[in-house]
């Protein structure tokens, strides 16, 4: 019997072929709605509850991003009843091992001070992936944010 090892090039393909053929749907194995904080049960502990919304995000945009973490944050009130909270996170692609930094704007509506509504959610990194932020894995956060 005869072992074949794959090149990088044909790994990559391969890997690409199987997620177009899922139509862009996450695996089974991907995060569950237990694991998407909500912007409703945020906490005591800010910090902690921004580094994770930081980290789905960019979960949902890039695949295999690891050692992410939390650089910075600060919400901002751009007009009466709502804020922008700015993510600056820090990450290492899976394959290329290159240090990467994603900033994040999360739209929020806070004119109900007990029910946050996450609007909308911007997303670019200075990635030299070979695609695009997933920005529709992005966009789904939304509801669960929401939830």
């Amino acid at each position: 019997m005869r072992v074949r090892s794959l090149s990088l090039g044909a790994a990559v393909l391969l890997a690409a072929m199987a997620v177009a053929a899922t139509g862009g749907t996450p695996p089974a194995y991907a995060r569950g709605d237990d694991d998407v904080p909500s912007f409703n049960k945020r906490g005591s502990n800010e910090r902690e509850f921004v580094g994770q919304v930081g980290t789905v995000i960019v979960k949902a945009a890039r695949t295999g991003p690891t050692k992410i973490e939390l650089d910075n944050y600060k919400f901002e009130d751009p007009k009466k009843g709502r804020k922008d909270l700015r993510i600056t996170m820090n990450w290492v692609g899976g394959i290329t091992r290159k240090k990467f930094t994603s900033n994040v704007v999360v739209r929020i509506d806070v004119s109900d001070e007990k029910k946050w509504e996450v609007l909308n959610v911007d997303y670019k990194d200075n990635s030299i992936s070979f695609g695009d932020p997933r920005q529709n894995r992005i966009q789904a956060l939304i509801k669960q944010f929401n939830r």
